[in-house]
């Protein structure tokens, strides 16, 4: 009998034990790629906020020199390919989708029907300008 009892207070030590090692290494790793995480969302953020900077410097030069061009998207476009959007909260991922899509519908247009309609352009670069602001306002 008191070789079972020996034998079950071995075994329930060595429970605790293994237990113990899986928590603290599992609680260690959580702890490590939650600093991964954080560290990734501030170099996206300041990526798209840099990329978002430069964008409003394109458009204010396209009014004013009359000079229209496409818009870059890679920056958004290597975010999602990268699957990394997933770090940002939802509201973020939603603004940012909205305001590079009006660029690719620019891009679009400006494809289609080139430098004929100025109005047209000056219109979506305007909307471009105040979703990109609003972008820009909600990232920071």
């Amino acid at each position: 009998m008191a070789e079972w009892i020996d034998i079950i207070t071995e075994s329930v030590i060595l429970s605790v034990i293994i237990f113990g090692a899986v928590f603290v290494e599992h609680w260690i790793y959580r702890s490590v790629q939650k600093n991964e995480d954080n560290s990734a969302r501030k170099k996206i953020i300041l990526l798209i906020k840099e990329d978002l900077t430069r964008k409003m410097r394109f458009i204010n030069e396209s009014v004013k020199y009359k000079d229209y061009k496409p818009f870059f998207t890679n920056v958004w476009d290597s975010v999602i390919i990268s699957g990394k959007q997933t770090l940002l909260p939802f509201e973020i991922i939603k603004n940012l989708e909205h305001t590079y899509s009006w660029m690719k519908y620019y891009n679009t247009e400006l494809k289609q029907q080139g430098q004929q309609n100025e109005q047209t352009l000056i219109e979506l670069l305007c909307e471009i300008k105040n979703t990109t602001e609003s972008s820009v306002d909600m990232i920071k």
